[in-house]
């Protein structure tokens, strides 16, 4: 249950759940950020189109690496996890400041694939608290050369 009293449940991602509101929606703030270029070509090298990412995410959700926040049947969050890393992580914009996430990173920590690492944006406060609120701490800055 969300901070306002609305049910909420986490689960895999399924090939019928509707994703791409959610994924256009993070790749529009990917291009507009400080690193989230360098997050797409990290996650899929030079297929960073938006039907390239498209098809990416549904080869993910294919291998179970997608994890969805479901409102009744709407998507509302998700995160991409990885060899164990938690690589994304995304609430839609009317969802947030309603645990959404916490309860996504909650699910993933009790699941059979407990991530032990996260990635996050520089300067995305809000992503790192998230982490550091479950007791993680930050170990890696990545620095790169134009």
């Amino acid at each position: 249950m969300s901070d306002d009293g609305r049910a909420l449940s986490v689960r895999r991602a399924e090939r019928r759940d509707v994703l791409d509101p959610l994924i256009e929606a993070a790749y529009a703030r990917a291009l507009t950020v400080r690193g989230g270029v360098g997050l797409l070509e990290q996650l899929w090298g030079s297929a960073t189109s938006h039907s390239e990412v498209l098809t990416a995410v549904a080869r993910c959700v294919a291998a179970g690496d997608v994890w969805v926040a479901l409102e009744e049947e709407q998507v509302v969050g998700g995160a991409l996890v990885h060899d164990r890393c938690v690589q994304v992580i995304w609430v839609q914009p009317g969802h947030r400041r309603r645990r959404v996430a916490s309860m996504i990173l909650l699910a993933l920590l009790n699941s059979d694939v407990a991530p032990v690492d996260a990635w996050a944006l520089p300067g995305d406060r809000a992503t790192k608290s998230l982490y550091e609120s479950v007791g993680w701490k930050a170990r890696l800055l990545t620095m790169r050369g134009a």
